[in-house]
């Protein structure tokens, strides 16, 4: 019996590891893949920017036609779904859910107004158009007709791209930056009959002088930069970030931000990274389940063989002394 004692000691040891070893690996799997699940649905709310969409763009921050619809098809492709402009300032102070993008656009041009009605009309998507003020009724920008057409027939939401497209981190130098954002603000909601509180700044320029300007002077709401970033609950109302699509970034191109945010998102992407993880982790782990079964049987044999030792032994004693 004494000769089988370590044996039992070392089989012992090793069943209590591996038993321990398999626990701590199932529980981190499992842990792990409700992580990532949770990651891959993590809601996303996105601002897009895009400016006119040409058949031969000149201009930088100009895309073809196809490049524009190529993007859409491929949020819609990843289940994002368009944001009814109406209900973006609910979902900035309600919350939301899932995968959402809002579609915009800056300038008010001709081109704008085609691009807006496809979009409309293909695939329902109603987006948001920042005017500057001096430049409605004066060609090749639209006239007040043509914007409420398109408030009217395919839903867009107008907002304020400033009374001149000048940045406003200049303007404030010497102008009233805010009284002047504000009478144009009233110009435009009088020619349109509607009530505009968001603004796009021009160039996308902007420093805290001109917020709390804003903020004092205007009766803005929301106003919407270009530095790309997601929407989060503590996005700050007055710096909401926009992806702004150029020429030259086609979808699935070299644009870091666009491939890890957008396409499909990052957190989606680390989520499934993390399920991937997860499940080798339990096969891993089911590996030693198995190796804890075996020595748990291995140690139920030594077990019998030294149980049916001592029965030989005493059963010798007890012969001998009779």
């Amino acid at each position: 019996m004494t000769e089988n004692q370590p044996s039992l000691k070392k089989l012992k040891f090793k069943l209590t590891f591996n038993l321990f070893i398999s626990i701590v690996l199932l529980l981190g799997s499992l842990a792990t893949f409700i992580y990532g699940y949770q990651l891959t649905q993590k809601p996303v709310l996105v601002v897009l920017l895009f400016h006119e969409a040409l058949k031969k763009p000149l201009n930088p921050w100009e895309i073809t036609d196809n490049t524009l619809e190529k993007y859409i098809e491929k949020f819609l492709a990843l289940k994002y779904k368009p944001v009814d402009p109406e209900n973006f300032e609910n979902m900035l102070s309600q919350g939301f859910k899932g995968r959402n993008f809002l579609v915009t656009f800056d300038d008010g041009t001709e081109n704008e107004y085609r691009s807006i009605e496809n979009l409309y009309k293909k695939y329902k998507i109603k987006s948001v158009l920042f005017l500057i003020e001096e430049y409605v009724d004066l060609a090749p920008n639209l006239s007040t007709e043509q914007i409420k057409k398109l408030q009217k027939d395919y839903g867009t939401c107008i907002g304020l791209h400033g009374k001149y497209h000048e940045k406003y981190s200049e303007q404030i130098k010497n102008r009233d930056l805010g009284g002047i954002t504000e009478e144009a603000r009233q110009r435009l909601n009088s020619k349109l009959g509607c009530n505009i509180k968001w603004l796009a700044y021009p160039f996308g320029d902007y420093n805290k002088a001109v917020i709390e300007d804003l903020k004092n002077k205007t009766a803005i709401d929301l106003a919407f930069t270009i530095e790309s970033g997601n929407i989060s609950d503590n996005t700050d109302k007055f710096m909401i970030n926009r992806y702004m699509y150029m020429g030259g970034i086609e979808p699935g191109g070299e644009d870091e931000n666009f491939n890890l945010n957008l396409f499909p998102p990052e957190s989606y992407l680390n989520g499934q990274l993390l399920i991937t993880l997860s499940t080798m982790v339990f096969f891993f782990s089911i590996s030693r389940v198995l190796m804890t079964w075996k020595y748990y049987k291995a140690l139920a044999v030594l077990r019998m063989k030294i149980e049916e030792r001592r029965l030989k032994e005493e059963n010798k004693r007890e012969e001998t002394e009779d």
